[in-house]
């Protein structure tokens, strides 16, 4: 099979530094090849869309992969209260609208449409990582080498690094308290390698050196680089969806130490993942890993994390069996489950939610004595009826039930719609507002900035198409800046004018003579004929031209302005 990689024009969000599609992508792929889609990122694709055909409806099966929590990213933005879940709304809405199905690759991502959605590991690391894991598993198993080898033998000098991005949300503050709690409680003082750049780094060093934690930035590296360099692998991120470098670290048989965290559940399987869910723990699994040598990497764990066992597990999540789409239609259609749509804690200190879940508690009940003294007096008044008051006391008496601390830790907005017909007129409602001029402004309002003009993008390729085609079709060329041609920008000077000679004039040769010899005495008759189809050509005499011939032409064009027929014509260059 032939991998074939078609490209799209993008252009780049600065305000988000990320890179959108500008036209309508959907419009590049053949019918012919129309299939199954996969989208990656489909949140991110369908965000700032141009106007064009559906997924859902051009291609028989989407499946969406889902990589990246943006919610985390809206929380630690600027108006996170509002940014956030109007973030998790608007992934949910996409994800929900063009995709059939939905894999997420870790836990850690919210619910986005739950009767399509899975969790599954659909990346694998590249082969050089796992030819770094068959050397080790080498070193390992040869005699000794489990003991004595320099770099992972139990005996070793401890040899510990982390790589990432150098920000804050990759857990660097929480490394060096590890690190610091790890020497103060356990004696275990440890030099660690970091490496990655990022806009925290300064920031980090001088942290680490306020803290007296042995840490060494030694900027961006190809993590191949360090597969025979060190043993030990700390990674305490918990803002990742699924952390590349740790499967990379564990291709290259070395410990990886980790947090207890959904985003890490996948590589809990493997033998030298070694997870903590306290400081405690953590001591216990570094003293482990600078004691011990790395189990050799097996056949069966290298090969799970290859790009090929990714592959299949890409095919058995993408696809549905017969059975769980019979299941998953009864429940599109189905109203009485309806739709759940979890929004982030209103409250995220605990005490807070506790101080306001306390006070709505006392106001309740306090409305709750006024609703029943209110119904007692209602049924004790001899001016109602009795069939009004039996009314009126009954609907004082109805009690709304409420967990008022799970709705301020997790909120959650309910739909008592079918998500067949949710996802339908989340479709709808993404057409109508993003067709037309309209959608372009709706597109800038969300933040598109330059991306966000995809309507007048379209307008203008088009009319970029139009001028080119007719440009192609007319037969007279001016000069470079009409030209379509591939080897344009090398041309000379003299060479377009030639070249504007050629196109210009029509095919059949004449001769080119100098105009001063037609004013001379001794011309005869039989010459003055002869120069009636000769080209004239002011200023002084020019080599012979070919392809050229005399021009009669009384008519004009859009071009150029009408001209009279005459045997003399005078090139201006």
């Amino acid at each position: 099979d032939k991998l074939r990689i078609q490209w799209y024009t993008a252009w780049q969000n600065k305000a988000e530094n990320s890179l959108y599609s500008m036209g309508d992508i959907t419009a590049l792929i053949p019918a012919e090849d129309v299939d199954i889609m996969i989208l990656e990122e489909p949140e991110h694709l369908n965000w700032y869309r141009a106007p064009g055909e559906s997924w859902t409806a051009k291609f028989k099966h989407v499946v969406g992969i889902v990589h990246t929590n943006y919610f985390v990213y809206a929380s630690d933005q600027p108006a996170a209260f509002i940014r956030a879940p109007g973030m998790r709304l608007l992934c949910s809405w996409m994800c929900r609208a063009h995709c059939h199905r939905l894999i997420k690759l870790s836990g850690t991502l919210g619910r986005f449409a739950p009767e399509k959605e899975l969790v599954e590991n659909v990346h694998g690391v590249r082969y050089s990582f796992l030819e770094t894991g068959k050397e080790v598993r080498k070193r390992l198993k040869a005699l000794g080498g489990a003991k004595s080898d320099p770099i992972f033998g139990a005996e070793a000098q401890p040899t510990v690094y982390f790589i990432g991005k150098m920000l804050w949300s990759k857990g660097l503050l929480s490394l060096m308290e590890l690190v610091k709690y790890a020497e103060d409680s356990a004696g275990i003082r440890i030099h660690i390698d970091m490496y990655g750049g990022g806009p925290d780094k300064d920031a980090a060093e001088e942290r680490a050196k306020s803290l007296d934690v042995d840490m060494d930035f030694l900027g961006p590296i190809d993590h191949g680089e360090l597969g025979f360099t060190h043993k030990i692998f700390i990674n305490p991120s918990t803002s990742e969806v699924l952390t590349t470098t740790t499967a990379e670290a564990l291709a290259m048989g070395k410990f990886v130490v980790v947090p207890s965290h959904p985003s890490n559940d996948f590589f809990a399987q493997f033998t030298n993942c070694l997870t903590y869910t306290n400081k405690e723990e953590f001591v216990g699994d570094l003293y482990y890993a600078l004691t011990h040598s790395p189990e050799p990497l097996s056949e069966q764990e290298a090969f799970t994390l290859s790009w090929e066992a990714a592959t299949k597990r890409l095919e058995a999540a993408g696809s549905i069996p017969v059975r769980e789409a019979e299941l998953m239609a009864e429940a599109l259609r189905s109203n009485e489950a309806g739709i759940e749509i979890s929004l982030p804690p209103l409250f995220e200190n605990q005490e807070d939610r506790e101080k306001i879940a306390n006070g709505l508690k006392r106001s309740r009940n306090r409305f709750r004595q006024f609703r029943s003294r209110l119904s007692q007096e209602i049924m004790q008044s001899n001016v109602l009826p009795n069939l009004v008051k039996q009314r009126l006391a009954s609907e004082l008496e109805k009690r709304l039930d409420l967990d008022i601390e799970r709705i301020l830790e997790s909120p959650k907005l309910e739909l008592q719609l079918s998500p067949a017909e949710l996802d339908k007129r989340l479709l709808d409602l993404y057409k109508a507002i993003t067709e037309g001029p309209g959608g372009d402004l709706l597109r800038v309002i969300g933040g598109g900035n330059d991306v966000a003009f995809q309507t007048l993008y379209i307008k203008r390729n088009e009319a970029k198409k139009r001028k080119q085609s007719a440009i192609g079709r007319r037969s007279i060329v001016f000069g470079p800046f009409d030209a379509i041609e591939k080897d344009e920008n090398a041309k000379t000077a003299s060479q377009w004018v030639k070249r504007a000679l050629r196109r210009n004039l029509p095919g059949k040769s004449i001769q080119i003579s100098d105009s001063s010899s037609e004013d001379g005495q001794g011309v005869s008759n039989h010459q003055r004929e002869e120069n009636k189809s000769k080209l004239k050509m002011s200023l002084r005499p020019v080599a012979e031209l070919s392809q050229t011939k005399m021009i009669r032409s009384t008519t004009g064009n859009r071009f150029c302005p009408p001209r009279s027929s005459s045997g003399k014509f005078t090139l201006l260059i």
